[in-house]
């Protein structure tokens, strides 16, 4: 049984309200590749069909008849946009199929009572210049062999209710967001943030350019400046949620350790409150080139264990795997649970009224053309 055509009109009517509504500075797309595989397959169909119309000869004409049709017996112009009109609704239903095949999503958030135990953690991020060199026989810069290690290690951390909160650093450090407990939300804030923030790109960087932000006065590695601010920041913390001093807590660095100056002070003032550094080194570093002058391992990397710390190289196999243990050996912190972030799905927004368009399009195509397809 066909839907009737009121209820048609409502479907399509409400579909479209609901795209309009979408706030598109805040979605995100799951597959865009998949989506440009697409979107390039259709637009070589569609030049191929072009090239053929063009090279063959219309039908229901003959080149050099002697006759010219007068504009009376021409189709009218609302008779053009008629015939046009189903051509415009399957082009617009095809693009509304091509973006729900990549998968966009929004994040939206619940409240949830209660409380749960957690880790608490900040997730400091090296973005310097230094980052955007390639990673020893790769093919790939130490920034984006960094970001799979941080990404591998989230995914063991799923489901460990950790609090963490993400920071950037390079010349200055950037917050990208206050502690979080969903695990989603947190995996794509740092599958999002950029692989080095720096003033200037230099040809030999193999950093994709999208993943390059362009900040003035930005590319030095100062350390000290981010975790003078993470120590303000977990004692903020401290204070909002109520707990009483030297809880567990820990930092993550994710770097190269080319630091411009050893946070000798700021390590001490992590120790005093409790809060362990933990190091995933990015390790490019020749051992049978070192020396007493020229150690393998920088000062950053060597002295992290003084202030009860450790390190983790990513180019052993099981660096991440230990890190992991490590972190999760940490006394658990009781902590209450506010909200949690979800990952809503918006592909049937677009899939809804792609199928809409469709069902008026083709049906209009094939009358428009019986009527107006054999006239000029």
């Amino acid at each position: 049984m066909l839907m009737p055509w009121n209820e048609l009109v409502a479907f399509l009517d409400s579909g479209f309200r609901e795209l309009l509504e979408t706030d598109y500075a805040q979605v995100r797309y799951g597959d865009v590749g998949m989506a440009v595989a697409l979107a390039v397959a259709v637009g070589v169909v569609l030049a191929l069909t072009l090239v053929r119309l063009a090279s063959t000869r219309k039908r229901h004409a003959r080149q050099h008849s002697g006759h010219l049709i007068e504009a009376r017996h021409r189709k009218r112009l609302w008779v053009r946009v008629l015939h046009t009109a189903p051509k415009v609704l399957l082009a617009a239903a095809l693009v509304m199929l091509v973006v729900s095949v990549a998968d966009p999503f929004l994040t939206a958030t619940e409240e949830v009572s209660g409380s749960v135990e957690s880790r608490v953690r900040i997730d400091l991020v090296d973005t310097s210049g230094s980052m955007a060199w390639e990673f020893p026989d790769t093919n790939k810069s130490k920034a984006e062999v960094a970001r799979d290690a941080h990404l591998e290690f989230l995914e063991m951390r799923r489901e460990k209710n950790d609090r963490v909160s993400l920071w950037l650093f390079s010349t200055y450090p950037y917050m990208v967001d206050d502690f979080v407990m969903d695990d989603e939300l947190y995996y794509y804030q740092v599958w999002d943030a950029p692989y080095v923030m720096t003033q200037r790109l230099d040809k030999a960087m193999v950093v994709p350019r999208d993943k390059v932000r362009i900040i003035p006065a930005e590319g030095d590695t100062n350390i000290i400046r981010p975790l003078q601010d993470i120590v303000k920041h977990f004692d903020r913390d401290e204070a909002v949620q109520g707990r009483g001093r030297n809880q567990n807590r820990a930092v993550l660095i994710i770097t190269d350790a080319a630091v411009d100056e050893f946070p000798d002070a700021e390590f001490e003032e992590l120790s005093k409150r409790n809060i362990v550094p933990y190091l995933i080194y990015i390790n490019t570093s020749d051992a049978r080139t070192a020396s007493f002058l020229n150690p393998s391992v920088p000062q950053l990397v060597a002295q992290i264990q003084e202030y009860g710390g450790d390190y983790f190289d990513v180019t052993s196999e099981d660096s991440l795997l230990r890190a992991y243990q490590a972190i999760d050996e940490r006394e658990a912190v009781r902590v209450e649970l506010k909200h949690r972030a979800l990952r809503v799905p918006i592909y049937s927004r677009f899939l809804l009224v792609a199928m809409g368009l469709l069902v008026v399009g083709i049906p209009l195509g094939f009358v428009s053309e019986l009527l107006w397809g054999t006239t000029p």
